[in-house]
């Protein structure tokens, strides 16, 4: 046996992404800073696994944009530092003299370090009608874990 039991058409993807509630998240090596491939401005992308409960091993993926740039209405960013420095405080590891935070989470994602947090409802409008896409990791819930 091997892959001529495996029927590529009979394959559906599920979507591996935790409901919304509240989690014990643990940090997943590999912070990168990339450009957004819409608006070029430069993000900070991050991941984390599920460590506990019903859930646990499902990853979640979010993005911090550069908190030095300008939204689309000219406003500053600047709610990413906020962002940061917040999930900083929750894994409870201070950073280094001189680290940025790119430094800072990509060190701190190979410690096995965890912290909490929330996928939260992701309900918004296009084309005048409501849609709810899949839940969202909410930046600003995260929490120390005991």
């Amino acid at each position: 046996m091997g892959f001529e039991t495996v029927i590529a058409a009979d394959v559906k993807i599920e979507r591996n992404i935790p409901p919304v509630g509240e989690y014990v998240f643990q940090l997943a090596p590999g912070a990168e800073e990339r450009p957004n491939k819409f608006n070029g401005t430069m993000e900070l992308n991050l991941s984390a696994t599920v460590a506990e409960g019903d859930q646990a091993g499902k990853r979640v993926f979010w993005t911090y944009p550069d908190p030095t740039a300008l939204n689309k209405k000219g406003q500053p960013l600047a709610f990413s530092a906020q962002a940061m420095k917040k999930l900083e405080i929750a894994i409870g590891v201070d950073a280094l003299p001189g680290e940025t935070f790119p430094e800072y989470f990509r060190r701190v994602g190979g410690q096995n370090v965890r912290f909490g947090g929330s996928m939260d409802a992701n309900v918004y409008v296009k084309d005048g009608k409501e849609i709810t896409g899949d839940p969202k990791f909410g930046i600003f819930s995260v929490k120390a874990v005991a």
